[in-house]
């Protein structure tokens, strides 16, 4: 007989690192993706650090959301696939244990797992996508130095702006500008070797050096040489608009939810809450849906990972569709129960047949039920 707190130990163990390797890995996949997008942006812009940092921390619960349930089902099935190659299932198996009782420790640490999910999903994503939302407003509201093409004309609130290309110290090289903000028919025109261009308090500041001033027209025109010249050129700001967690149901709070589902029975909000309670349901299914995939028989060869990966590929665009479908009133909210309660029927009829016959066998399947 086994020690069983020894043995919950080390099934516990054998899960939980691989389960905190790939949350890390995946999270910071997924982070780098983001960063990845964001950062030239930022960058371009000249955001600052707290608000670029803020932006990228209200990210994460939402990949979080997505990357634990992933993560719980690939280290149940690394975990189980370790147990039969080594042959522990079968000393496990001789000891008079079951599926059920050698995993148990790891569905405990599931609900604790789901519990965490229930609360992410209902109190600390909605607020996340909410400051998602309202700091890329801010961001688009910043003032930033516009891109420029080299040997291409662009303008910018009433002055045009052309430049051979660009110097070493990033400067712009044989520069043209002609600045017809005072007059549309009788533009000032700037020719210099050199410009830079940055933020100011009031826009961009445009720095000219070692050139020419052109004015006027026809038989009054003034050429004017100097070394430095500066043009101010005012940017409006756009502001943007603050949203708050009344918005839009994809903000708001649970009780606020719950209360707006009361008063309205709007598709939306009714959709908005079946996705929130879906996913810590989904990772208690991929208990029963891990094991009985990992295990098969010696003589079979590999594709059962392949096949993992396809069905929870299809498990979670399954839900997202039918998520938009019952807010858009197509079907009814029970649906998604429906749906979640046939993947918990399948993997509960799987997970019972491994554990009867210790592998998942196709053609025994076709045997004993077509």
């Amino acid at each position: 007989m086994f020690k069983r707190s020894t043995l919950n130990k080390y099934v516990l163990k054998s899960w939980a690192l691989p389960f905190l390797g790939i949350l890390a890995l995946v999270t910071a996949i997924f982070m780098l993706q983001k960063v990845l997008f964001w950062l030239p942006r930022l960058i371009e812009n000249d955001v600052p650090l707290g608000l670029s940092l803020q932006l990228f921390a209200s990210l994460l619960p939402s990949i979080l959301l997505m990357v634990v349930p992933i993560s719980y089902f690939f280290a149940l099935y690394r975990a189980v696939r370790s147990f039969q190659g080594n042959s522990e299932l079968d000393a496990m198996y001789a000891g008079g244990l079951s599926l059920f009782q050698i995993f148990m420790p790891v569905l405990l640490a599931g609900v604790v797992l789901s519990a965490g999910l229930l609360a992410l999903t209902m109190h600390i994503v909605p607020a996340s996508k909410l400051q998602i939302h309202n700091t890329v407003e801010q961001l688009s509201s910043l003032r930033s130095v516009p891109s420029f093409v080299p040997q291409r004309f662009s303008d910018i609130e009433g002055i045009t702006f052309y430049f051979e290309g660009k110097n070493d110290d990033g400067s712009y090289a044989k520069v043209l500008i002609a600045d017809a903000r005072e007059n549309k028919n009788k533009p000032m025109i700037y020719v210099a070797k050199k410009a830079t261009i940055n933020q100011s308090d009031t826009g961009l500041l445009v720095q000219l050096f070692d050139g020419n001033q052109l004015g006027g027209q026809k038989d009054k025109l003034t050429l004017t040489h100097f070394k430095a010249y500066q043009i101010q050129v005012p940017i409006p700001e756009t502001g943007y608009r603050k949203l708050n967690a009344e918005s839009d149901y994809l903000y708001m709070s649970l009780t606020k939810l719950y209360h707006a589902i009361q008063e309205s029975y709007n598709p939306e909000a009714i959709a908005e809450w079946q996705r929130r309670l879906i996913p810590p349901v989904t990772l208690l299914i991929l208990f029963f849906m891990a094991i009985p995939l990992s295990l098969q028989g010696k003589r079979q060869k590999g594709g059962s990972f392949i096949f993992a990966l396809v069905l929870l590929a299809v498990m979670m665009q399954s839900q997202l569709i039918l998520a938009k479908k019952i807010a858009l009133a197509v079907f009814p909210w029970w649906s998604a129960w429906v749906l979640e309660g046939f993947y918990a029927m399948v993997a509960y009829f799987l997970f019972m047949q491994v554990n009867q016959y210790g592998s998942l066998s196709l053609q025994r399947l076709k045997k004993k039920y077509l």
